[in-house]
């Protein structure tokens, strides 16, 4: 089966800049506009629309965004420590140099969406579906990533380690160019990894789950 490409936000050129960050407080639905610099005091909202919209060096730490949809939407350099976005849906979303440690994106939907060179040591992903899916370069230690479904998703030059995988299926994907060491699966021979790419030396980490130790 002939894969799918990921597809990249469509965000129109020339959208107006914000100048404060108060349509993220109030508005039901934040359309068209470019935020650029602008620290998010913490604040909490449900069932809001982020639509078209570009978020650039942004301070946007313990915000709480639930249950929300953001589709064609691309972040860089922005600070998501600790933010709340469980059940929230993204659609050709884009996060690059982000950082999101801590952040929860547990029971979510993911489509078409790429994270670049973003540092999200112990968020969690839990019971989330991510569908074409790309994780490049990102630190993603402590992770969780348990009771996902993944599809046409892919890790590439990750920083695994300690991650959870707790009932995720990796059938068909490729770890062989990240770091898995200390991953965290519920056995050997539990379906995590059944199918999973790995390289010589990673064998190695994954034997010692048995508690085999190996003899130079």
């Amino acid at each position: 089966m002939k894969k799918t490409a990921l597809l990249p936000p469509q965000i129109p050129d020339g959208l107006p800049v914000e100048t404060d960050a108060e349509g993220f407080a109030h508005e039901e639905s934040i359309f068209r506009r470019a935020f650029r610099s602008l620290y998010f005091p913490p604040f909490a909202r449900e069932h809001i629309a982020v639509e078209q919209c570009t978020l650039s060096g942004c301070l946007l730490p313990g915000i709480t965004v639930r249950h929300s949809q953001w589709c064609d939407v691309e972040l860089r350099n922005c600070d998501l420590t600790g933010a709340d976005l469980s059940g929230c849906g993204f659609h050709r979303v884009t996060f690059v140099d982000c950082k999101f440690s801590g952040a929860n994106f547990s029971d979510t939907v993911l489509r078409h969406v790429r994270m670049e060179r973003c540092k999200g040591e112990a968020a969690t992903f839990a019971a989330s579906r991510l569908r074409h899916v790309r994780f490049e370069e990102c630190i993603l230690r402590h992770a969780s990533l348990s009771d996902c479904r993944m599809e046409e998703s892919r890790f590439v030059r990750c920083d695994l380690g300690e991650a959870e995988f707790f009932g995720t299926r990796l059938r068909g994907m490729s770890l062989a160019d990240s770091d898995i060491r200390g991953i965290r699966i519920r056995e050997i021979v539990s379906p995590e990894l059944r199918g999973a790419r790995i390289d010589r030396l990673q064998a190695l980490d994954l034997v010692r789950l048995l508690g085999v130790e190996i003899e130079d």
